[in-house]
């Protein structure tokens, strides 16, 4: 959000919709044929740049590998997705770390005449024993 707000919203929500032309009499211009940059309004062009900025943002924010995966994706939203889903899971995957961690924790105590380095090497070393 730091960068534009307008950005964060992109991300979250989807694309911005490009505002129609219109001529002079306030009628909306019809055309199948994609405009000339030149020929965009100042308010098209305003959308038009921020939805790129997006998918800027986000493509530089990844490695190439993870790219790969999401340069196929039409909007920024979809990478957006795709790329929570990956990093953190569904909620389903994130309910099931949940559960593992906790059962970890339960189960987490010293053996009869285990060292506390044998139990948890990086916990030792963390404390300094």
């Amino acid at each position: 959000m730091s960068y534009d707000i307008k950005v964060w919203r992109v991300i979250k929500k989807g694309n911005l919709l490009i505002p129609p032309r219109k001529d002079e009499n306030g009628q909306v211009i019809v055309s199948t044929d994609p405009l000339d940059f030149d020929d965009y309004t100042d308010e098209q062009a305003i959308v038009i740049a921020v939805n790129a900025k997006t998918n800027i943002l986000l493509y530089n924010a990844i490695s190439g590998e993870r790219y790969e995966k999401i340069s196929s994706f039409e909007t920024t939203k979809k990478i957006w997705d795709k790329l929570e889903v990956t990093y953190e899971g569904t909620n389903k995957v994130k309910e099931i770390r949940i559960n593992l961690l906790v059962r970890e924790y339960e189960l987490f105590q010293m053996k009869y005449g285990e060292s506390a380095e044998e139990m948890s090497p990086g916990l030792a070393k963390s404390l300094e024993i």
